[in-house]
């Protein structure tokens, strides 16, 4: 038999062929440059907002040895507090946000090595209003998540699942939520055959953390079913890939779990336990929490997933791209919002009130915000100590088992003056001032995107 020849064993490779890889790289290295420049503006022109300040707040004033397993109140498990503890003791809040746009870019370079060659998944991910924004530059956890899911399905690829589930269990330290993703892992890895024992030691570490966050949020007053009703919530969550309300609906959820049913049809117990998972965090969150885009992201993670470990073959990818296409175009419109108000074109509160205060100004004793939300941020980011205009002790981080929105400290009708005053929804407490004949006198006002307008008094 006569041997076959070169060519036939290595075959000639065309140009074109040889330069597709080359091409593909330098485009995905200016998706991910792309991002990179967004995510630095964004976070420039960022104004900081109650949930980022609330978690370092608390991380700052943990005392108790309990305390630092079962964060008071909040709901989550501890490994985000822990991390922020550990940065304060080195630097303050402002600089410490340069932390989550380290990990955002990060997570774009990590991304785009996973995806190698899936162009369109890998700009369709980035430009997601989430990764855009929560799980991007500002300063949450969910970030960390993120960095734990490509790290895990990366490290799967190289034949490390076990050091990869270790990842994901560790992921469930920094939220609740990510529980979702760990089980869909677990689920996943079983059916590969991985022995059960390895699975073990990961899974009862993930519980632990899940038990804490449950024992935490234990007694916090905004747990409770969603406001537009408990069956409505369901549907508004399984239809979470529309985003923007007139779509989420009953027919973009139909559409949505019908595109996920025909993608993954060829892997059955994948696709079972997906749609479980999908609909159990749907009903889960319209009885307990209503469901922001920060938890909905939670959602596109988990299919995700699934088409990670299903394959990304082309089909996929472009119904993947189908579900990620309204929460890409909301992400752009948001992210072109925020660009055009930055922070530096908004008035500074605080510099407002002090400027008015003059040198003699001390805001533990002549600053009070209400609510007490109102406050939460301003204190974070300058440093200070703040009055709770709730109750009249000094605003720390909002205690969610115990507060009273709506109260109005009546010491304040008496306070000497001036002092001045931080609030949003002011209405209430300036009605209460009116009528004890205090004057309260406008210096400045400014919105928060994610948390509306605020407003700076002097109350005489």
């Amino acid at each position: 038999m006569p041997k076959p020849s070169r060519n036939a064993l290595f075959p000639a490779v065309s140009p074109e062929a040889r330069r597709e890889p080359a091409v593909n790289g330098w485009i995905a290295a200016c998706i991910v440059g792309l991002y990179a420049s967004s995510q630095i503006a964004l976070a420039i022109g960022h104004d900081p907002w109650i949930d980022e300040a609330q978690a370092w707040l608390q991380a700052i004033t943990l005392a108790r040895p309990l305390d630092f397993f079962i964060v008071p109140g909040e709901g989550h498990p501890p490994l985000w507090y822990w991390l922020l503890r550990l940065i304060s003791l080195g630097t303050d809040f402002n600089h410490a946000r340069v932390l989550t746009l380290g990990i955002a870019l990060l997570n774009a370079v990590l991304l785009a090595r996973l995806l190698r060659g899936h162009l369109l998944t890998l700009a369709m991910m980035l430009g997601t209003f989430v990764v855009l924004q929560f799980w991007g530059y500002q300063f949450r956890p969910y970030g960390l998540v993120f960095t734990c899911l490509i790290t895990a399905l990366l490290l799967d690829r190289r034949g490390h699942s076990l050091a990869a589930t270790w990842i994901l269990a560790i992921a469930c330290g920094l939220h609740f939520f990510a529980g979702f993703l760990f089980a869909f892992w677990l689920a996943w890895q079983w059916q590969r055959g991985t022995a059960l024992k390895s699975l073990v030691p990961p899974a009862l570490l993930a519980l632990a953390f899940g038990a804490m966050a449950i024992i935490s949020g234990l007694g916090n007053q905004t747990v409770g079913v969603a406001e537009q009703g408990f069956l409505a919530g369901i549907v508004q969550n399984l239809a979470w890939a529309g985003m923007i309300t007139s779509l989420r609906g009953l027919p973009t959820a139909l559409l949505t779990f019908g595109l996920l049913i025909y993608a993954l049809r060829r892997t059955p117990v994948l696709l079972a336990v997906l749609l479980a998972l999908l609909v159990t965090f749907a009903i889960a969150t319209a009885a307990i929490y209503g469901k922001y885009p920060w938890h909905t992201a939670f959602m596109t993670m988990l299919c995700f997933m699934a088409f990670m470990v299903a394959g990304l073959d082309r089909q996929r990818e472009l119904i993947l791209a189908i579900v990620l296409m309204p929460q890409v175009v909301v992400g752009l419109i948001a992210a072109t919002t925020r660009l055009q108000d930055p922070v530096w074109q908004k008035p500074d509160l605080y510099a407002a009130m002090r400027q008015d205060a003059g040198p003699q100004f001390h805001p533990e004793t002549d600053l009070v915000a209400w609510p007490d939300l109102a406050g939460i941020a301003l204190a974070a980011e300058n440093g200070i100590s703040i009055i709770n205009g709730n109750d009249g002790t000094l605003l720390g981080p909002v205690q969610w088992r115990t507060r009273q929105e709506d109260r109005i400290d009546p010491s304040l009708t008496t306070k000497a003056g001036p002092y001045w005053l931080i609030c949003t929804d002011c209405a209430p407490i300036l009605d209460v001032l009116t009528a004890a004949g205090r004057q309260a006198k406008l210096l400045a006002a400014k919105a928060n995107i994610d948390n509306g307008e605020f407003y700076a008094y002097r109350v005489e």
